[in-house]
C-alpha cells in the first residue's frame, strides 16, 4: 500500500515510520503537507495518490486550545473534513486518530463507541467534529485512543523520567482514570486496521486501566527510580482546559473485527522501556 501519513514530526507519525515497514510511505514535513491550508491538503493528496492516509496531525496541546479554539477547529475539524474529501476523491481510505476527551469523564465502566459523547473542552470539541468530518468520507476508519506516549517525543514518560533526573519532587494527579497507550502498539494496530479494511469507529487502547499517579509509580518502579512522588487531585492541579475524570475506553467491539494487537498498559510501557528508541517492531 502506498501511505500518506499527516503530522510527521508527531511521535505517532514515527512510530508509524518505524513499523509500517512493509508499505510505501509518504510522510511530508508539515511546512508542505499544512494542515490549516486545504489547498495544500488537495495538493499533496491528488500527487501521492496513496491508498491510504494517517491523519496523526492535530492541534493537541489541550490548555491551548482554551485559548485558540479557531485555529484548534481548523486543525482538529475542519482540515479533517478537506483530508476527508480528497481521500474521497481518491478512493482512499482516510485513518482518522481521535481521543477520549470527547467524554466527559463522568461514566462509571469503560466507555464503548456507542456510549453518548459530551466533551467539556475545545479540544474534545474539535476532535469531535473531526470524527464528524472523517466519517465524510466513505473508506473511513477513526481510532479513539488515550494518554498517547513513547520513548520519543513530548510525553508523560519523558516529562517524568526528566523531572526524576533532575531530582525535582512531583506531585501527579491521582483522581483522572485512563488508559496509557504506546505510540507503537497503536501503530501495529492501525495497521492491521489499514491492511484487513476495518471501517468505522473503534476504541484503541492498551488494555487496563490506572490514573496518572499510579502511571508514573509503575514508570518509577520500572526503572528502579526512588523518585520523590507525591499525588494530589485535580483540584490541586488546575488548568485551563477541565479533563475527564474517567475516561477508559472499552476494547470488547474491536476484538471482533480482527486481531487485537493491544497489550495490556503495565506489558506496553515495559516493552517501551526495554527497547528504548530502538525500533518498537516485532
Amino acid at each position: 500500500m502506498k501511505v500518506l501519513v499527516t503530522g510527521a514530526s508527531g511521535q505517532l507519525a514515527h512510530a508509524i515510520r518505524l513499523i509500517w515497514r512493509e508499505h510505501d510511505l509518504v510522510l511530508p514535513e508539515e511546512s508542505v503537507l499544512d494542515l490549516s491550508q486545504q489547498t495544500a491538503i488537495q495538493s499533496v493528496v491528488s500527487t501521492v495518490r496513496p491508498d491510504v492516509v494517517v491523519n496523526c496531525g492535530a492541534f493537541t496541546q489541550v490548555d491551548r486550545c482554551e485559548s485558540e479554539a479557531d485555529l484548534a477547529h481548523l486543525i482538529n475539524a475542519t482540515a479533517v473534513g478537506w483530508l476527508a474529501e480528497a481521500c474521497e476523491e481518491q478512493g482512499a481510505m482516510l485513518i482518522q486518530i481521535s481521543t477520549d476527551y470527547v467524554f466527559d469523564g463522568m461514566g462509571t465502566r469503560p466507555y464503548r463507541e456507542d456510549d453518548p459523547t459530551n466533551p467539556v473542552s475545545v479540544y474534545g470539541r474539535t476532535k469531535l467534529e473531526g470524527e464528524r468530518q472523517a466519517a465524510r468520507c466513505s473508506r473511513h476508519f477513526i481510532a479513539r485512543t488515550s494518554w498517547l506516549y513513547d520513548a520519543w517525543g513530548k510525553n508523560f514518560l519523558n516529562t517524568m523520567l526528566n523531572a526524576a533526573a533532575q531530582g525535582r519532587p512531583l506531585r501527579v494527579v491521582a483522581d483522572q482514570r485512563g488508559a496509557p497507550t504506546t505510540c507503537r502498539a497503536l501503530a501495529r494496530q492501525l495497521q492491521v486496521a489499514a491492511e484487513q479494511g476495518w471501517q468505522g469507529l473503534v476504541h484503541t487502547t492498551c488494555a487496563g486501566e490506572t490514573t496518572w499517579h499510579g502511571f508514573a509509580q509503575a514508570i518509577f518502579a520500572a526503572k528502579g527510580l526512588a523518585a520523590d512522588l507525591s499525588p494530589c487531585t485535580t483540584a490541586d492541579y488546575p488548568t485551563p482546559a477541565r479533563r475527564p475524570a474517567y475516561s477508559v475506553l472499552d476494547g470488547a467491539h474491536r476484538r471482533t473485527l480482527g486481531p487485537d494487537l493491544m497489550p495490556d498498559w503495565h506489558e506496553a510501557l515495559l516493552e517501551v522501556l526495554e527497547e528504548g528508541t530502538t525500533d518498537g517492531h516485532r
